[in-house]
């Protein structure tokens, strides 16, 4: 019984070979639900598996006239089957190569630019704070450069916890206005 399916493929192989889309089409509902149980099983990704299937067939048809030389179909279009996973997983391996030597430059050039911009941002703050009021100035760095919390400071400075926070929500405010008009300047001039 074996030889009699193998000669049908065979028959049907040499249909698809001279063009037959109704046989090419048989072929398809043959193999298909079984290649595309071997390629999910080997990549356990749906959407690459259903690729693969469609890779081997279009490959079928597209050297359909090589079709005639094939002995054994089912050995030759697993055969395809397997080389399009080794090729999928080959193009994996070369894409993540090349993404990581990319991302070694990038790094690099991204932390060049990342000390190059908190260099800028640390010396317009630093601007602003020196103009800030001197009592706004003095809360401001033992908050945020000392680490102080505000009973901290309202300690050292003799003054209310309410004042020290008044203090600091002043600064702050002083600071970013500062900040949002170098930001446009500097935008303005680039």
């Amino acid at each position: 019984m074996p030889n009699c399916l193998q000669y049908d493929e065979k028959a049907l192989l040499a249909e698809i070979a001279s063009g037959n889309e109704p046989a090419f089409r048989r072929l398809f509902d043959i193999y298909k639900d079984r290649f595309y149980a071997v390629a999910f099983k080997m990549t356990q990704s749906d959407e690459t598996a259903q690729d693969i299937v469609q890779e081997v067939f279009m490959s079928i048809w597209k050297n359909r006239s090589n079709l005639l030389n094939v002995d054994h179909p089912s050995s030759y279009f697993f055969t395809a089957v397997y080389r399009k996973v080794y090729h999928h997983y080959r193009r994996l391996a070369a894409e993540r190569k090349f993404l990581q030597s990319t991302s070694v430059i990038n790094t690099a050039e991204n932390a060049t630019d990342e000390i190059i911009l908190a260099n800028e941002c640390r010396e317009l703050i630093s601007q602003a704070i020196t103009r800030l009021p001197a009592r706004q100035k003095l809360v401001f760095k033992l908050s945020k450069e000392e680490g102080m919390d505000r009973e901290e400071v309202a300690r050292q400075l003799e003054i209310s916890p309410n004042t020290v926070k008044n203090h600091l929500s002043d600064a702050i405010k002083s600071i970013h206005t500062f900040l949002r008009k170098s930001s446009f300047i500097f935008l303005m001039m680039i």
